[in-house]
């Protein structure tokens, strides 16, 4: 490197010499050669013969392959070789003229404004006999200086190149013979860097590089080992971490995630696989964990908060830093999804709720007439006999009431369905449609069964079987007005058989198709109630469907009728 910038140095210096000596053999030349001119016009232009300096400026131009012009003193072109005199500007306060005026000779370098190339120009003042100022300008193309020095630069380059090939070749030869064992120690550390704990280095060489490539051999070793045990440890800590119904993130201290796992991503909406390495900020989307990680980074205590990152989903999440007790070296989130519990909680207490309102409507009631008729209208002919009957009838609803709820309860609490026997559903929707015929009579129904042939056995409870379509058949009356249509139909549907309760009664609001099968949940509430259901129906309905292992589904139209659809699965072999 040393040899080559000597070279290179000087060189430069050498060629911005040659350079600055041939710009001044040039000054020179131009000077000499404009005195010359100068003499030669002398006699024309004491005459004033512009022809005549017009042809001899033509004439010397060629002779000397130079620009040669010839400017008065008002600064008016009388002669050029290369333009047209009367087509060019006037050249009196051209820098080389004014100098020229002024010291006799002139010298600037710059782009010619007639012509537009780059020229070097000498100007040289002539005085005639009667006084009178004259300038005879020389210009050289700065191309063609350009040419013959590129000529000397080009010899002066081969001569660098030659010198610094031979100084490289030597340079190297020696250095690669000096430098061989550390090159091999290098790609030896390299190799190692890359993860190849395997290899080993081998030098016959005695000395200082023997024992380094020694040593790196041990090391090789060493950390071989370590690693291995790492990855062991690191396989068994991502086998927990995967197994966890938690989701954990472990980042450092700048918040940098070091270990996750699935369920974090699932917990907390984001790509597990893709986590590792990024800032908890480019991970998590949630303010109040961004929060929360900077506070017990900067405080150290454990913290525990709730969030809700999306609706109907609860997490709660624990933060801490690790090591306990020490300098924390990063944290540790934990998120459990809360969200079953939660709902649960608002189950309950939305039953409790519910509960509550029902027995205390129909209780108020019992006890506002039991003490009318206490007070003496139990001996009112009239009145008497009504009050009883609304108690009695408040007394029916508090016990299918308390029925319902006992019911509901034995199909959440049994793992299994009881009394699980093969039976023709058929049969029990005939059943069902007869004992609420003459409900449906009563208010000038008409209902149609229709059973469709080959329908397979089921195999299940038939009495829930019977408790479901019975409800639904029980809805579509109270809801149907009178003369009003009932359509009851059996069929197969791939691998299910289907019970259809069809009406053209009141319909449900599209707002409420979705809530219909939970518990006490009413579209007209005042009207069920006066009917004495008990809100319970279609959710003992929708268990049924699923201890059976089927499903109940609705469409309605207000005003048009609603069809209600249990699906039971088929278990065993048709009949």
């Amino acid at each position: 490197m040393l040899i080559c910038t000597a070279t290179v140095v000087v060189g430069g210096v050498l060629a911005l010499r040659v350079r600055e000596s041939y710009l001044a053999r040039t000054r020179e030349v131009l000077g000499r050669q404009a005195m010359l001119i100068a003499d030669l016009m002398m006699s024309d232009l004491d005459k004033g013969d512009v022809t005549a300096v017009e042809a001899l400026t033509h004439r010397l131009g060629e002779q000397l392959s130079c620009r040669v012009t010839v400017i008065e003193d008002d600064g008016k072109v009388i002669g050029d070789n290369e333009a047209d005199p009367a087509q060019m500007e006037n050249h009196r306060q051209r820098g080389e003229v004014v100098r020229a005026d002024e010291y006799g000779d002139g010298y600037e370098e710059r782009t010619s404004k007639t012509l537009g190339e780059d020229l070097i120009y000498l100007a040289h003042k002539v005085v005639t006999a009667d006084g009178k100022k004259h300038f005879v300008r020389l210009s050289v193309h700065i191309a063609d200086l350009n040419h013959q020095l590129n000529l000397i630069y080009g010899g002066m380059a081969v001569v660098v190149v030659i010198a610094t090939l031979a100084a490289g070749a030597l340079s190297f030869y020696f250095a690669r013979r000096g430098a061989a064992p550390v090159v091999e120690l290098s790609e030896f550390a390299q190799a190692l860097g890359r993860g190849e704990l395997h290899r080993r280095l081998l030098l016959p060489e005695e000395g200082e590089i023997s024992q380094l490539a020694g040593t790196l051999n041990s090391m090789a070793e060493s950390v071989g080992n370590l690693l291995e045990q790492t990855r062991k440890d690191r396989a068994e800590l991502l086998a927990m971490l995967g197994s966890m119904t938690e989701g954990v993130i472990a980042t450092d201290v700048r918040q940098r995630v070091v270990v996750v796992n699935q369920r974090a991503g699932e917990l907390l909406t984001f790509r597990g696989d893709q986590a590792q390495g990024k800032m908890l900020w480019e991970v998590v989307r949630d303010k109040e964990v961004l929060k929360a990680a900077v506070e017990v980074l900067e405080s150290g205590e454990r913290k525990a908060f709730q969030i809700s990152p999306e609706a109907g989903t609860y997490l709660e999440i624990t933060a801490c830093t690790y090591p306990l007790g020490e300098k924390p070296q990063g944290l540790i989130l934990v998120a459990h999804d809360t969200s079953q519990s939660m709902r649960y909680q608002e189950l309950r207490k939305e039953f409790v709720a519910n509960v509550s309102h029902e027995l205390r409507t129909s209780l108020t009631v019992i006890k506002g007439f039991t003490e009318t008729l206490r007070d003496g209208a139990l001996a009112d002919p009239n009145n008497g006999p009504k009050f009883l009957a609304t108690i009695e009838r408040h007394v029916d609803q508090l016990t299918n009431l308390v029925s319902d709820l006992l019911e509901l309860s034995r199909l959440e609490s049994m793992p299994d369905l009881p009394k699980v026997v093969a039976f023709d559903v058929g049969a029990v929707v005939r059943r069902v449609s007869e004992l609420l015929l003459p409900a449906a009579q009563r208010k000038k129904q008409t209902m149609q069964v229709d059973v469709a042939r080959h329908v397979p056995r089921l195999r299940g409870n038939p009495d829930y079987v019977e408790r479901a379509v019975s409800n639904l058949v029980d809805n579509a009356i109270k809801y149907t007005p009178e003369g009003g249509e009932i359509r009851v139909t059996v069929i197969r549907d791939a691998e299910s058989v289907v019970i259809e309760v069809a009406d053209n009664g009141l319909g449900i609001p599209p707002q409420d198709l979705a809530r219909v099968f939970e518990r006490f949940y009413r579209v007209d509430r005042s009207r069920s109630r006066e009917m004495g259901g008990t809100g319970l129906g279609l959710s003992i309905v929708k268990h049924v469907a699923q201890a059976h292992g089927g499903s109940i589904d609705v469409n309605s139209t207000p005003g048009v009728g609603s069809k209600f659809r249990l699906k039971l699965p088929v278990r065993v072999e048709s009949v």
